[in-house]
């Protein structure tokens, strides 16, 4: 692998403009593809195809036909503010003005009145009506919400409260973080410029990754047309995409460099970055993308289709690092060399601790190791008692028109009116029917029970339970628990069994070494517990949620912890990887661990640092996006950044590699013999 890339490195010296030129076509070329195939994501709702309850519904929709939901679907909510009940003929005639101002769309197939789904309160205060349109949710457009919108000032201004939610059409959009990206790149920016004392090279990678992003996003466009694409999964593309895509081109330049520092030509010095640094590259990226696919284990389509969406920014980011940085630093020459450095940003690259970080590491190693495990631990706590589930309109701002409808139906009807449950029967026995209901009244948490209704061949009989607390209350749960008898796949731990048993081997054989991948895989587990507990403690126990710009404490999004493995674990192998393969290099010149590790350190640590620091400030921007799914996304990232990498990665593996000494690269000669001999500097 690093004798092609070397020739690769040797190629784009001499053609480096045709490299530069062939990419932006490539860019063209794929924008073009994706303008042809059209785009197509899938619904706005959060239905989770391929597990239990998505089952369920196909099931439901099956047996009772007149479940099926053919158009989108908008829930009109209603609360008079002007002291009199809905019911009084005042306020029917303003809500009956409203109702037939939106029947006049012609988009709405039918509006259903609230007298038609008896929806009104105990007080006649709240009612809910339903809008149904002629085409599905995700094809309902923002012009036909708009008018909706217009519409319901009708009864606003009459004093009737009147909100919207939906779960299958848009109404407040989605804010995926575009306008906190900028924030992270202008910090991505100031830290690459310290780290090379250049604002030109600082410029490199954040213009590689934008560039690769680009040619990721126009493939997940396309991928649309034959995956089911949720709009949430762009968000997941733009952090994994921007944050890699950055790294990767930190480390080929940051080799180059110091290839140059050693006296060789500029030829030379690209050639041996790309065969040493961009081996790595190749090596980590693959090793991200294997931990995203990893995903599809779980037999859920959504996080599958999430994990090839955003392997494919890493895809791009990969083919970005390993030709179009190579071609701008050629195209640039000597003004990327580093000879002539901007005296103010060199001084701010040199304030770093007397004698090197790796130093420091090695003197208190002991304590530094002790000190890690602790505290990870103790962030780890909350995770035991995480409540996973879907967010709902309860979390959202209270700004949008969903979360006041929230909680006007939440004051009218209850915590449980939100989180009806569907049970089905299979049986025609009417005598096991009513055990079953009864049985279900008795298990507690249950406001009502209804009656059962037979499917069209009554082989099914359908029924539906309201508790009395929300949806991602631990009691529903727990209540859905009982009704069913739960025979549910345990995906998250095959999974995470799968991801660490992977990193043990894939680091066995690239460090030739047994403690070393142990120490990687335990320092894993533990920054994944407390990347899990920081976010409980935070956004479900409510700890510091005003500060991160979140309205409420809720439920944790029930596919965060994959997530979490599979993209931190897969970042974390980046660095491990850059890191220890550096301090292997002088220890196979030097066979001194110690010094081993505090070389290693100085060459690579300040690239790590950097690359770390940039991962947390591409992350952190995605916190203050307004929806909750991808807010939580960025919050989890970025604090497993920071356990992982900093205290891990930086800390804790060189930390113990001087502990154990010659034993951390101890090998059995049988086990070294069966090994395949993968070289990466």
């Amino acid at each position: 692998m690093g004798q092609l890339l070397s020739k690769l490195g040797r190629w784009i010296y001499r053609h480096a403009k045709l490299t530069i030129v062939a990419f932006f076509i490539t860019i063209a070329v794929s924008v073009g593809a994706a303008l042809s195939f059209g785009i197509h994501f899938d619904s706005a709702g959060m239905s989770i195809q391929g597990s239990q309850s998505e089952r369920a519904n196909k099931l439901m929709e099956k047996e009772f036909p007149s479940t099926r939901q053919n158009g989108g679907q908008v829930q009109i909510v209603l609360h008079s503010n002007n002291g009199k009940a809905l019911t009084t003929d005042k306020n029917q005639q303003v809500m009956a003005e409203l109702f037939q101002d939106v029947q006049k769309n012609s988009h709405v197939k039918m509006v259903i009145l609230p007298a038609m789904l008896n929806s009104y309160s105990k007080d006649g205060m709240t009612a809910t009506a339903r809008v149904i349109y002629k085409q599905k949710g995700e094809n309902v457009s923002e012009k036909t919400v708009d008018a909706l919108e217009k519409s319901i000032k009708i009864t606003r201004h009459k004093s009737i409260q009147t909100e919207l939610t939906s779960n299958d059409v848009t109404i407040s959009g989605m804010d995926n973080g575009e306008q906190a990206e900028v924030v992270g790149l202008a910090i991505a920016f100031v830290i690459l410029a310290i780290t090379f004392a250049s604002l030109l090279v600082a410029g490199i990678p954040i213009l590689s990754a934008l560039l690769g992003l680009v040619t990721g996003m126009m493939l997940v466009l396309i991928s649309t047309n034959f995956l089911s694409v949720a709009t949430f999964s762009m968000s997941l593309v733009g952090m994994m995409g921007l944050a890699v895509g950055i790294d990767y081109a930190l480390f080929i330049i940051s080799r180059y460099r110091q290839e140059l520092q050693q006296n060789k030509s500029k030829k030379d010095a690209l050639s041996a970055a790309m065969s040493t640094a961009g081996t790595s590259v190749i090596f980590a990226g693959a090793t991200v993308i294997v931990a995203l696919l990893g995903m599809t284990v779980l037999g859920i389509d959504m996080l599958s289709v999430m994990g090839i969406t955003a392997s494919l920014a890493i895809l791009t980011a990969i083919l970005t690092s390993l030709t179009f940085v190579p071609a701008m630093l050629v195209v640039l020459g000597d003004r990327v060399t580093g000879k002539k450095p901007n005296r103010l940003l060199q001084f701010a690259s040199k304030m770093r601790i007397e004698g090197g970080w790796g130093k420091l590491v090695t003197k208190y190693k002991l304590l530094l190791t002790m000190l890690v495990v602790v505290v990870l631990g103790v962030i780890a706590t909350p995770f035991t008692h995480i409540n996973l589930g879907l967010p709902n309109d309860s979390v959202k701002s209270e700004k949008l028109t969903e979360r006041r409808a929230y909680d006007l139906m939440t004051e009218a009807y209850g915590e449980g009116s939100q989180a009806t449950l569907v049970v089905l029967l299979k049986t025609d026995d009417m005598v096991k029917v009513s055990d079953s209901v009864n049985e279900i009244k008795d298990l507690g948490n249950v406001a009502t029970v209804s009656q059962a209704m037979p499917s069209k061949d009554n082989d099914y009989q359908m029924i539906t339970v309201i508790p009395k607390t929300d949806a991602n209350a631990v009691k529903t749960k727990k209540l859905v628990h009982k009704i069913r008898d739960l025979n549910q796949k345990k995906g998250l731990p095959k999974f995470a069994i799968i991801i660490v048993l992977f990193a043990f081997i894939l680091l066995t054989v690239v460090f030739r070494s047994l403690l070393i991948p142990l120490v990687a895989v335990l320092g894993f587990v533990l920054s994944l517990g407390a990347t899990l507990g920081a976010i409980v403690f935070i956004a479900q126990d409510g700890h510091f949620i005003n500060l991160f710009g979140i309205p409420a404490k809720g439920a944790i999004l029930n596919f965060l912890p994959v997530l979490v493995i599979g993209i931190i674990f897969g970042l974390a192998m980046d660095y491990e990887v850059f890191l220890v393969s550096r301090i292997r290099e002088h220890y196979l010149k030097t066979e001194n661990t110690r010094q081993a590790v505090i070389l290693g350190m100085r060459d690579s640590g300040p690239a790590v640092v950097a690359a770390a620091l940039i991962m947390m400030a591409v992350f952190s921007g995605f916190i203050f996006a307004s929806d909750a799914i991808v807010k939580s996304m960025g919050l989890v990232l970025a604090s497993g950044i920071l356990f992982d990498a900093i205290l891990v990665r930086l800390i804790l593996v060189p930390a113990t590699i001087d502990l154990f000494g010659k034993a951390s690269w101890y090998l059995p000669k049988w086990l070294d013999k069966i090994l395949p001999n993968v070289k990466i500097d």
